[in-house]
């Protein structure tokens, strides 16, 4: 029998507003403001929004470069 433990916990694969507000630092409000003025992709599936881990991690990282220069 194979023991599959792992270091690290699975990767979201969508955030939602309020998780990707929290991870980001801000509140729920301001980062709604980010998401519309930087064009962060988001995702509507029913009646609620998502932005893909990956666009999530684009823009962190993208963000950090601007603070940096």
């Amino acid at each position: 029998m194979k023991s599959t433990t792992t270091a690290e916990a699975p990767k979201k694969t969508f955030l939602d507003i309020p998780n990707a507000a929290g991870l980001a630092g801000f509140s729920v409000r301001h980062f709604r403001r980010i998401i519309e003025d930087e064009r962060i992709r988001v995702l509507e599936i029913g009646r609620k929004f998502f932005i893909l881990s990956a666009d999530f991690d684009r823009w962190q990282v993208n963000n950090q470069r601007s603070k940096a220069n």
